[in-house]
């Protein structure tokens, strides 16, 4: 049995999971179609600049939470589904 049920295989509902999951929690994630195939599938992968004048201190601080999180979570979808996300970072971040 569960512990978490989760409906929605996109991008939100498996990175749920997958945090869920390495807290030991057992989830069951349930999806209608294929998991990332839907509005995860049509995003552009941008990621816009956020200017920290214009976002609350909460939106700021997970954007920079965001940040450090993507090269480690790009790199284990690669070697624990040989998926490439093809993440890379361009530009500069403040």
């Amino acid at each position: 049995m569960s512990d978490f049920l989760i409906i929605g295989g996109g991008v939100i509902g498996m990175m749920t999971a997958l945090q869920l999951a390495d807290a030991g929690q057992q989830v069951t994630l349930v999806e209608r179609g294929r998991c990332g195939q839907e509005a995860s599938w049509a995003g552009g992968g941008i990621v816009s600049p956020l200017y920290p004048w214009r976002y609350s201190a909460a939106v700021s601080q997970l954007s920079r939470w965001s940040e450090g999180a993507y090269p480690s979570l790009a790199l284990r979808l690669l070697e624990e589904t040989g998926i490439d996300p093809e993440y890379r970072q361009k530009g500069c971040s403040t």
